[in-house]
């Protein structure tokens, strides 16, 4: 299932996730606005507690939209694909949105105890039924995408992408020559860091995830502020924002089918939309730019990760962002770095657990 525009809202932010909560009616002005601009792809998720939100919201254009969803979480808080767990999940879904079909209904996390082949037989059940269009999957280690792709016909793959943020359209982009799949990239501003509004000592309010966020610690803020700044730069020449070009350079990548945006301010919306008429011609320079960086960005983040697993005062957000980088470049196991992360996250600011994970790390990188 093809979303209908090339940029859709995503409904992510509007369950307060960067600090800012809003209101139920505020939500659904921002999703009609959205719709008035021409975006005519939602996405949202079961896990995110927006989906009666978006379902109220919608129930006027509901058949000129495409809408996605997400499956995984139970209430226990782990991601589960079981049969049942699917089934119920997908009812449930369905009348908080208040449609009878979901056009794209999305595995969310792993589920590493359920063989692919029964999820897929679930979903193309769901598919068969009516009550599902089409199927795909996000935060899955490439491994299990690859066997998903080979064992099931899903239409997407959801994944952050960003100038920021290469790492998994990397991975993706070569499956495309062998599997017929559309890349749907979220988080294209890499998380507000290009927008032009963070500073080399940023500030976020309370129940902003970004506080923790490995994005903007140490070498991986001063790269990200460095490709804001040259997308500014650039971004002179078409009259664009940083943040427009950034949406921009996102969705000119071959194998792009779509690509999330969903700020909570509408003027933020406004200027989003405002990167689908940005004429082309600048990509290579930027691309250019962006390997260059690349290359010693990896450099000195080894250098990093070599000094704090060697450093007895890392915090948690230092083992955060060791953990994040070693899953990025499949320096450890993904589910031994998936078990840490869980084990991390619930006491990130005790030096007892951060000493047992600095330690775990340091046995798994050498």
């Amino acid at each position: 299932m093809i979303p209908r525009s090339q940029l859709g809202y995503g409904c992510y932010a509007l369950g307060g996730t960067y600090g800012k909560m809003v209101t139920p009616n505020q939500a659904k002005k921002l999703i009609h606005l959205a719709y008035d601009l021409g975006l005519r792809y939602f996405d949202t998720a079961a896990a995110y507690g927006t989906e009666e939100i978006l379902g109220e919201a919608v129930k006027s254009f509901r058949h000129e939209i495409t809408i996605a969803t997400k499956i995984g979480f139970a209430a226990s808080g782990k991601s589960t694909l079981s049969k049942a767990h699917i089934l119920n999940s997908c009812e449930a879904s369905l009348q908080r949105l208040q449609t009878n079909y979901i056009d794209l209904y999305q595995v969310h996390y792993d589920d590493p105890h359920t063989p692919v082949p029964e999820v897929v037989a679930t979903l193309e059940l769901l598919q068969q039924q009516g009550k599902i269009r089409g199927y795909g999957v996000c935060h899955l280690p490439l491994t299990k995408t690859t066997k998903y792709l080979e064992q099931g016909q899903p239409h997407t793959v959801l994944a952050e992408i960003s100038p920021v943020a290469l790492n998994r359209y990397r991975e993706l982009h070569p499956l495309q020559r062998d599997h017929d799949f559309g890349i749907i990239a979220f988080s294209v501003t890499g998380r507000g860091l290009l927008t032009g509004k963070i500073s080399s000592r940023p500030q976020f309010g309370p129940g902003d995830i970004r506080k923790i966020d490995p994005l903007f610690q140490r070498a991986r803020l001063t790269s990200g502020l460095r490709i804001q700044a040259k997308l500014k730069e650039i971004g002179q020449d078409y009259s664009a924002t940083p943040t427009q070009m950034a949406i921009a350079w996102v969705l000119s990548q071959p194998g792009i089918t779509a690509a999330l945006t969903g700020p909570t301010n509408p003027e933020h919306l406004r200027e989003n939309c405002g990167a689908l008429s940005i004429p082309g011609g600048w990509q290579k320079e930027f691309h250019h730019f962006l390997q260059t960086e690349h290359q010693h960005l990896q450099k000195i983040i080894a250098q990093e990760i070599r000094s704090l697993v060697a450093n007895p005062q890392a915090t948690g957000k230092d083992l955060l962002y060791v953990l994040e980088h070693c899953l990025e470049a499949e320096l450890i196991p993904y589910l031994d770095g998936v078990a840490i992360f869980e084990q991390l996250i619930p006491n990130l600011n005790s030096p007892k657990n951060c000493t047992k994970v600095r330690l775990q790390l340091q046995n798994l990188l050498t």
